[in-house]
Parts: structure tokens; C-alpha cells; sequence
């Protein structure tokens, strides 16, 4: 989808892209199909995602893309597996993954552990891109958030010479980019969901 941009007008195309790679150890089955008010939490990231781009994929692994392809019944969501050269490699290759599948400007980024998140917040983020940035990041209350941003089609090339090299580090590809951030107060929207205690005290509890 082409999305028109507030400043000057100009048209983007912006891909909206789950990542849905990991194992989810320490929480002891998949994260994704956990549900918040009887809603899965890959479902919250698509609702956030879906307001800005038409165009959705969720990288997964193996293990459960078959799960998520009885889950999901919009068939325009792709649902596609990491590189397998770069498989297990993390959220590097998972953007990776989304930008050699799905070519656009922009991707639009989100986890599926953060069952709090709300569109607004990739609204604010769509706000700031430029040409002179690569990467559009928040940082709330002093911590980056690398995994809920947008990143440019032209840091494709150097995320797969990084991963061929096995550095496979997010925060650690982030210091030499271009990078904005974006100064968020509120943190109650990026509270992400790692183990059973952490599901306990933020879904269970409220």
C-alpha cells in the first residue's frame, strides 16, 4: 500500500512486518496463540501494523507457521518462514527475511509479545521519516525499542552481510545507522510478555 505522508505529501510504500521467529523458551509454548481478553497476541500486532499498511507478513519458524496458517483467515497476510540460511539468527534475520520477500520503502515493525500495543504509536513513529534517516526508533523510559520501528529497504545489504558473518546483534547493527528517535513517556504500550510470571502479572492480574 502507498501510504501518503502529512509532510509534502509524498507516497511510500510501507510493509508491515510480525516477527514471530522465536522459540518462546522461556514462557513454554508459543507466545503468538497466548491470548489477552480471549484475543491472541500476534492478532494485537496485526490490528497496530494493519491501520498504516495494507500489506502484512509474519515471519515465523517452521515449527509453528502451520499454526498460524489455520489461525489466520485474512488471505492477504502472508506467512513465510526466515531465511533458511539465517534461520535462528533473530529479529535480524527476521527483517531481513521481510524485506527479500516483500519489497517496499519502509517496514513497518512489531514483536508478537506486546498484546498492549496500539496504532497510534506507529502513527507517531510515521511522522519523522525523512531521507535522512534509515531506521525510525522510539526510546522509552531511557531503553530503545528496536523492535517496534521502521526500518529502509536500503539496510537489506548490510543486515545479510552482518548475518553471513554470524552478527546477528540488532542493537549492535543499530550503532551505525541513521537512526530518529522518537521520545515516548508511556511504556505501559511496550510491555512485552516473556515468561509465564511476566503473563501472570500483566494479563492475568488486570
Amino acid at each position: 500500500m502507498y501510504i501518503l505522508l502529512r509532510n509534502g505529501g509524498v507516497k511510500l510504500k510501507i510493509q508491515g512486518v510480525v516477527l514471530a521467529g522465536g522459540h518462546s523458551r522461556r514462557f513454554g509454548r508459543p507466545k503468538a496463540f497466548a491470548k489477552k481478553d480471549g484475543i491472541p497476541f500476534f492478532e494485537y500486532s496485526i490490528r497496530a501494523l494493519e491501520k498504516h499498511c495494507q500489506s502484512l507478513v509474519i515471519v515465523t519458524n517452521p515449527h509453528i507457521k502451520e499454526q498460524f496458517e489455520k489461525a489466520i483467515v485474512n488471505e492477504t497476510i502472508q506467512i513465510i518462514n526466515d531465511e533458511i540460511e539465517f534461520r535462528g539468527q533473530g529479529p535480524l534475520s527476521g527483517i531481513y527475511t521481510a524485506m527479500e520477500h516483500c519489497p517496499a520503502e519502509w517496514y513497518m515493525v512489531s514483536p508478537i509479545d506486546v498484546p498492549f500495543i496500539q496504532p497510534n504509536i506507529f502513527e507517531i513513529l510515521l511522522r519523522h521519516i525523512s531521507d535522512q534517516y534509515e531506521v525510525i526508533v522510539p526510546i522509552v523510559c531511557e531503553k530503545i525499542q528496536p523492535l517496534l520501528a521502521l526500518y529502509h529497504y536500503s539496510l537489506k545489504e548490510e543486515m545479510k552481510r552482518n548475518l553471513q558473518m554470524n552478527q546477528n546483534s540488532l542493537i549492535e547493527f543499530l550503532v551505525n545507522q541513521r537512526m530518529k528517535y522518537i521520545f515516548i513517556e508511556c511504556d505501559h504500550y511496550f510491555i512485552n510478555i516473556n515468561s509465564q510470571e511476566d503473563y501472570k502479572k500483566f494479563i492475568q492480574a488486570n
